[in-house]
């Protein structure tokens, strides 16, 4: 049985962790319109069975704008990763 490839998009001050816990991507991006490109070309490129987003970066993208992409892009699943408060 293959196993779930699993994608992140964070900013950096998680990307050393997420890669230690065993995603296959770990994108760390500057800006929220680094990431929603990052994000479509995951999806289109079929990189990903899940895709976790920093909430951090949600906050800036808009949830409006993540639900838009969620509802254009049903699969894969995209998921916000919630973090603790940080700087």
């Amino acid at each position: 049985m293959p196993s779930m490839r699993i994608a992140a998009i964070v900013f950096r001050d998680l990307e050393d962790a997420l890669k230690a816990g065993g995603a296959d991507i770990v994108i760390a991006v500057e800006n929220p319109s680094e990431a929603i490109t990052h994000i479509e070309n995951i999806i289109r490129e079929k990189k990903a069975d899940l895709i976790l987003v920093d909430d951090k970066i949600v906050a800036r993208i808009g949830k409006g704008k993540l639900k838009e992409i969620k509802y254009k892009y049903p699969v894969p699943a995209i998921v916000e990763l919630e973090t603790q408060n940080r700087k």
